[in-house]
């Protein structure tokens, strides 16, 4: 009797166990935008807030709804470099403002958006919509705003990394940088998810290493090792699979805060990359 009950026991827990995995399964396959895509519709600040004078914008997507970005022309150098920046998966671009008074410090201008059901941006996240996004802030600046596509920077943070790059396949700008960026989400999801088979589970893909791939203009490549959130090993992928021209900036502190935690060498390393790919955009004392 003893042995037979444990059996059942056994059993019972080996089906509970079982249980529970096909139900975090089935969850993990459902929730995937919700689990990836973080937004909030709170415009807590402005580039005001840092002194900065800017334009506010709304622009179609491809399915209509209408995205909202802002543009900070620079102090001086009416033909200065302009940074379109693709922020990360949380929060809306007024999370941003230091980042992009940083840019303005530098001398750049700076185009800003929020992807579809982030900050004022209608609609909702997803992996086509945010993709698709990017491909409208960048027809919108250059053909509406008239900024020449010459003079674009397309930059990415995080999941906006895959966004920059995905745009820089699809439009050949100049150049590209992308900061603490994963090599695909499927790539990201088995640092978490091992017991599962993510690879044929993920409906969410952003392949950032593909559009990489796929763009053989000069490439800049940021990451740092303490960062815990995207693995250093995934920044030096990128940066293994990018053009002949390409550049690496060591950042340091996690995930969020290496523009801040590498100080200078971080405004540096951009006034190097920009001077050997838009030199031409440059002040003379530059």
């Amino acid at each position: 009797m003893k042995r037979t009950s444990v059996f059942s026991s056994l059993l019972t827990i080996g089906a509970t166990l079982v249980l529970i995995y096909l139900i975090t399964g089935l969850l993990l396959f459902l929730l995937q935008d919700k689990i990836l895509f973080l937004p909030s519709g709170d415009i807590r600040t402005s580039p005001a807030s840092a002194g900065m004078t800017y334009e506010e914008h709304f622009f179609p997507s491809h399915n209509g709804n209408q995205i909202h970005g802002w543009f900070v022309p620079a102090a001086s150098n009416e033909n200065a470099l302009t940074i379109l920046f693709c922020h990360g998966n949380a929060g809306n671009i007024s999370g941003r403002v230091s980042l992009i008074s940083l840019y303005h410090s530098l001398g750049y201008n700076v185009f800003i958006f929020d992807y579809q059901g982030y900050g004022l941006s209608e609609g909702s996240p997803s992996e086509t919509n945010i993709l698709e996004d990017g491909l409208a802030a960048w027809d919108f600046l250059t053909h509406e705003l008239g900024v020449p596509s010459h003079s674009v920077l397309p930059v990415g943070r995080s999941m906006g990394g895959a966004v920059a790059a995905h745009i820089a396949a699809q439009r050949n700008p100049r150049a590209l940088a992308i900061e603490s960026t994963f090599t695909s989400v499927p790539d990201m999801a088995k640092q978490t998810y091992y017991i599962y088979p993510i690879d044929l589970m993920a409906r969410i893909q952003l392949p950032t290493i593909e559009f990489v791939r796929n763009f053989d203009g000069p490439v800049m490549i940021a990451h740092s090792r303490e960062d815990r959130l995207i693995p250093y090993e995934m920044g030096r992928k990128l940066y293994e699979v990018a053009g002949p021209q390409r550049f690496w900036l060591e950042l340091s502190g996690d995930h969020n805060e290496g523009y801040i935690a590498t100080g200078k060498a971080y405004g540096e390393a951009y006034k190097k990359f920009v001077k050997s790919h838009f030199a031409d955009l440059l002040p003379g004392e530059y």
